[in-house]
């Protein structure tokens, strides 16, 4: 049989690979210049400008204090340390970030992995309230969430949830982390603040770069005695930046009209994926409510998906052996959306006359 003729297509650079490739909004690159040109502060809570964006994101999501760090990866790590410095068990769904992609990390703190029972990647409180009564849970212990859970295609915490298991932990005495590392989009999926999503945990991070376009850095935030002591952990972890005042300006400018442009790439994510489920069947693709497109390969190979994809323009990731990841992001608007259908199809069509 011959193989259908597959051309490259325009534009042949729409990263999909990441939300973290999405082009910076002006008015992140403006501040960030801008503040590049004034005077480095050297301290800690010196610098004008790290203030005003911790100032900001207190009020939005209404916690006492906040802490930029590198990475969201680091500002988990400094969770862990603060919640269970003597070691003790971390709980979590199965494939929670913290347990895999950051497994490596994880590991240096020396605590216990144990996973619970999940729907869609979410704990459920049955499964927060049975690991609650077992011996692991007595002492030292700590119930990690993440919301959105990417390895489940961005998938949102079901309503309700999190406030049962924030009453079950805290009845007994553990410790709740929320790690919300997407956790922008779920507040635009949800139709709600950022305050609300953070209800009753005890620390949670979020990352700045990846949702809402900051060039680089994320936040843990919790109450002030917390993020003093995770400032010590800053340092010792090399998280310490100096100047910091260029990069704060940067995530400060990028929280102006952040629900407006996450709301853009919810509709996209949406139109893309109606179009993929309706030229390949829903079995192709694994619905999402955020940002994230998981297309399913029941044949070929995701790596040779991926590759395919790439020569016809557009970069992406394979999650695992059948599992291809797109990532929506501002950089994706409708005549880009168009572009990938067409590359997606051809890719399909391509290896499946193989």
């Amino acid at each position: 049989m011959a193989k259908p003729r597959v051309e490259a297509l325009e534009d042949a650079a729409i990263d999909l690979r990441s939300d973290l490739m999405a082009p910076r909004p002006p008015q992140v690159a403006a501040a960030l210049a801008l503040a590049a040109q004034r005077a480095p502060a050297m301290n800690f809570l010196e610098d004008s400008q790290e203030r005003a964006l911790y100032e900001a994101l207190a009020a939005e999501l209404d916690v006492e204090a906040v802490l930029l760090v590198p990475t969201c990866t680091m500002a988990n790590q400094i969770a862990i340390r603060l919640h269970l410095p003597d070691g003790g068990t971390i709980a979590s769904a199965a494939l929670a970030h913290v347990v895999t992609v950051e497994a490596r990390a994880t590991a240096l703190t020396g605590v216990e992995a144990l996973s619970v029972e999940a729907h869609d990647g979410h704990p459920t409180p049955d499964a927060v309230a049975d690991f609650l009564r077992r011996p692991q849970a007595r002492g030292r212990a700590l119930f990690w969430l993440e919301n959105t859970h990417m390895l489940s295609a961005g998938s949102v915490t079901p309503d309700g949830w999190q406030d049962e298991i924030a009453r079950l932990c805290r009845g007994a005495a553990c410790k709740l982390h929320l790690d919300g590392s997407r956790l922008w989009n779920a507040a635009v999926a949800r139709r709600t603040p950022m305050s609300r999503l953070t209800e009753g945990c005890d620390t949670v991070s979020l990352s700045l770069n990846k949702a809402i376009g900051a060039p680089v850095g994320s936040v843990l935030v919790g109450s002030r005695a917390t993020i003093e002591a995770a400032a010590a952990w800053r340092e010792a972890l090399g998280g310490e930046w100096r100047p910091i005042g260029a990069v704060a300006a940067a995530a400060l400018a990028a929280l102006d009209g952040w629900r407006e442009r996450l709301e853009v790439d919810a509709a996209m994510t949406s139109i893309l994926s109606d179009r993929i489920g309706r030229q390949l069947g829903p079995e192709a693709i694994r619905p999402s409510p955020t940002n994230l497109i998981f297309l399913n390969r029941p044949i070929g190979d995701a790596r040779a998906f991926v590759e395919v994809l790439a020569r016809l323009g557009v970069r992406t990731i394979a999650i695992r052996r059948d599992v291809v990841r797109l990532a929506i992001h501002s950089g994706v608007r409708e005549r880009e959306v168009a572009q990938v259908a067409a590359a997606v199809f051809a890719a399909h069509a391509e290896l499946a006359a193989q």
